[in-house]
């Protein structure tokens, strides 16, 4: 075969390749990651950031059942590794002690009605290695689960849960779970549905809170800690208060060796240029978004097989082969 009918085969893998990238950047845009193109391998901005790969979650299905429960589980520790391919994803998780797990119960329910609330009682307040912010027990006629724990929530404090939207807003109390519909502006809240009925999972982070900054007919306006502004539907649930261990960022941990022991793994410590991609940029704060339709599910996942030519870097007129380079030329050889 001549060379030139090897750099046609090769522009045949490139024409591939395109179609290939083509097809994972119009995928991608669906998926978690967003487009492709990132620097540093690291997603565009804009884009969601990686999946935090900690807990095996088919694991703790087996354990569960696919139930709640309260009792301490012992659930096998991904390290930061994609169950699925084994590949490394989060480059600084890894290792650690085996701490208990504890499942968190983030839907906070209870009656409808005007006046009406469900009491639960809290039983105890401690640190999860798992977790940013503290976990409180709490029991109720439904039975024991662990939440998060506001900041001032104590042993022996009995909390409630109401889902009733009045005409006139509440008095909030911290630890009380209301609708978001319910409170005034400037109400601090934690543990926001995104969508009603869906759980909390805006403000979960130790020390964090959001803000309820204005009441639009069937959404309420809700300032999170970026200054960002989301409309959530009058029925979504939110605690009221700020999270309790504010104070964690702040706390030293004192030796490398127990930053491992909390699953912490250290950088490679190899030198990378600064590119600004972490710098401060100041950039004007976009609309108020509005989160009236639930997420789309995730895409299925494709299983691709590449050559080496397939994944070369090269592509145009630098895509030849690799001869080229060591003084041969493009012109047909004759055996005469």
């Amino acid at each position: 075969m001549s060379l030139r009918a090897v750099s046609s085969v090769t522009g045949c893998g490139y024409a591939l390749r395109s179609r290939l990238a083509s097809a994972l950047t119009l995928s991608s845009t669906e998926g978690p990651l967003g487009p492709l193109g990132a620097k540093r391998h690291l997603p565009k901005r804009g884009t969601k950031p990686l999946p935090q790969f900690l807990w095996d979650k088919k694991h703790l299905e087996e354990l569960t059942g696919g139930e709640y429960t309260h009792k301490p589980l012992r659930v096998n520790r991904l390290g930061g590794r994609d169950p699925e391919t084994g590949r490394k994803v989060n480059q600084h998780i890894g290792g650690g002690v085996k701490f208990d797990y504890f499942m968190i119960d983030n839907c906070r329910r209870g009656p409808s009605n005007f006046g009406a609330f469900y009491e639960e009682r809290v039983l105890e307040v401690r640190r999860d290695p798992n977790r940013g912010p503290h976990i409180a027990l709490v029991a109720g006629s439904k039975g024991k689960r662990w939440i998060l724990a506001t900041e001032n929530m104590s042993a022996g404090q009995v909390i409630k849960t109401s889902q009733h939207i009045p005409d006139n807003p509440v008095l909030a109390v911290e630890g009380n779970a209301y609708p978001l519909g319910a409170l005034s502006p400037g109400t601090v809240i934690n543990s926001i549905e995104k969508y009603p009925g869906k759980g909390g999972e805006f403000i979960i982070a130790a020390g964090s809170s959001a803000e309820v900054v204005r009441h639009q007919g069937d959404y309420v306006v809700v300032r999170m800690p970026n200054k960002h502004e989301f409309a959530l539907h009058k029925e979504c649930m939110a605690t009221v208060g700020k999270l309790s261990h504010g104070d964690l960022k702040d706390k030293i941990f004192g030796s490398p060796n127990m930053h491992r022991r909390f699953g912490y793994r250290p950088s490679s410590g190899l030198f990378h240029k600064k590119d600004g991609y972490f710098g401060r940029k100041i950039r004007r704060l976009p609309p108020v978004r509005t989160l009236d339709q639930p997420d789309l599910p995730p895409c299925d996942k494709l299983a691709l097989t590449l050559t080496k030519t397939d994944l070369t870097g090269l592509f145009g007129t630098a895509n030849v082969h690799n001869l080229l380079a060591s003084g041969y030329s493009g012109r047909d050889y004759h055996d005469e």
